[in-house]
């Protein structure tokens, strides 16, 4: 007697290993070929993005819960949204690379710049992913961008009334609309990978933020509330523009300009293999000093300096703090 066994894998979880496995393969090749970053810190910035995908897991889901219980009135347990795995996801990346990745330390958010065209692709994939699923779909549209999913998906439940003759119903495909643009984004990228890599972090956040909110108003699944107004994601979408914005004006050296002094001091310790937080303590004097540095380190990421400028001006002040 012969017995079968049955193995079948949904198609998001196909989109989702694809896009996991896409992003290792990007970040392999930026960490590696082009930065030519050193084999530790290669292993540990994957090991950083593997605790920092769990969190952005375990935030995402949170986040869900919390506006699906807003709505509801009383505790209930949601799904997982994208938005509120960002703040908890990239918030874990830039906390844990400091205290793992020590040779990059005070340089968290440019580590960080050079994983997001990786997650970026990864996105796109599980966006596809969701199409495939059914989830995150747009609202009822007899548009030519309509597509039709069968009775049983989960908008079958929000649009009973839709359905036509053939028991289908047509919804834009948000989801679609959502790949394209990562897919877009992820090529500008590389494309300009020399000119913008340093500032991935806030690109990103500044357009996909951008991109999102706008894209709500096409939303037709149930993503919870937020009490006023604006859906749970365009209020996440806001936080995480301000968040772009501040991220991007702290690496022109325009605010936070005390921790920019102390990322320069982390950076040269890190480059001389000191790696003892508590030998980072400044005082005014030395702050200033510092937040030159830095100012001056942004010069030379952003090509305003050239190498050559940069170590014989950086030495002057090296020599000044003493």
């Amino acid at each position: 007697m012969r017995t079968h066994l049955e193995f079948t894998i949904s198609s998001y979880s196909l989109m989702l290993f694809l896009g996991l496995a896409a992003f290792v393969a990007v970040t392999l090749i930026v960490l590696k070929k082009l930065e030519k970053k050193e084999p530790t810190v290669i292993k540990q910035t994957l090991l950083v993005s593997a605790l920092s995908l769990a969190v952005m897991y375990v935030t995402a889901a949170l986040f869900d819960s919390l506006f699906h219980s807003i709505e509801e009135g009383r505790l209930v347990a949601g799904g997982i949204t994208w938005e509120g795995g960002v703040i908890g996801g990239f918030t874990a990346f830039i906390l844990l690379s400091h205290y793992i990745v020590k040779k990059e330390r005070g340089g968290e958010i440019e580590l960080f710049s050079l994983v997001i065209p990786g997650l970026v692709l990864a996105h796109a994939f599980g966006r596809v992913g969701c199409f495939l699923g059914g989830c995150c779909f747009g609202t009822v549209t007899d548009s030519k961008l309509g597509v039709v999913f069968p009775t049983g998906s989960p908008a079958a439940d929000l649009y009973p009334n839709t359905l036509t003759h053939d028991g289908s119903f047509p919804v834009l495909p948000t989801q679609l609309f959502e790949a394209a643009f990562e897919l877009l984004l992820f090529a500008v990228m590389m494309i300009f990978r020399k000119r913008f890599k340093k500032h991935n972090l806030a690109i990103y956040l500044v357009f996909y933020s951008i991109f999102r909110f706008i894209l709500e108003f096409w939303r037709g699944d149930n993503r919870g509330a937020t009490g006023f107004y604006l859906s749970p994601s365009q209020f996440m979408s806001l936080l995480l523009l301000t968040a772009g914005i501040l991220i991007f004006l702290f690496q022109k050296g325009l605010v936070f300009k005390r921790l920019a002094a102390r990322c320069a001091l982390w950076r040269e310790n890190a480059a001389n293999g000191v790696y003892d937080l508590k030998a980072c303590e400044l005082s005014p004097e030395k702050a200033a000093l510092f937040a030159e540095l830095d100012a001056l380190y942004r010069l030379k990421i952003s090509g305003a300096v050239s190498e050559e400028e940069y170590e014989t001006k950086k030495q002057a002040i090296l020599e000044k703090i003493g």
